[in-house]
């Protein structure tokens, strides 16, 4: 089951990302990962965190939409090279990925935004490589 990402879209300026965790912290959400892009005047922030319905209703007002993407626990053993071969011989495109910032059940995770969320979880797993689902966020 994939994870849940809310992408909210801000103008690019100082304080924007502040006003986003700042509202998150009221509602006592944690902010798992996340990846801030630049796109000219605005920018994209992507987030992860423990609960994706109290984060949306505390981020009321702001434009944002939410996604599914595939959360893979990454340690010391784990094959960047491994899992992008896999994903790339079954021609699953990985649209974009970024890190965790804090662990995740131990360890920090990678965060994948594929083109088909169901077949990159059914290749990862058939290969016996760990894929997080939402209840794992706790």
């Amino acid at each position: 089951m994939p994870v849940t990402q809310i992408c909210v879209f801000v103008e690019n300026k100082p304080g924007r990302f502040a006003e986003v965790a700042s509202r998150l912290e009221q509602v006592k959400v944690r902010i798992l990962a996340f990846c801030i892009a630049d796109a000219g005047d605005f920018g994209i922030i992507r987030l992860i965190v423990n609960k994706p319905e109290s984060s949306i209703k505390a981020l009321e007002g702001l434009a944002k939409s939410i996604n599914q993407v595939v959360v893979i626990p990454i340690a010391e053993q784990t094959s960047l090279s491994k899992i992008a071969n896999l994903l790339g011989d079954k021609k699953v495109n990985i649209d974009y990925a970024y890190t965790s910032a804090i662990p995740i059940n131990g360890n920090l995770a990678l965060i994948l935004r594929v083109s088909d969320t169901e077949k990159t979880e059914k290749i990862l797993m058939e290969n016996d490589i760990k894929v997080l689902t939402q209840k794992d966020f706790g």
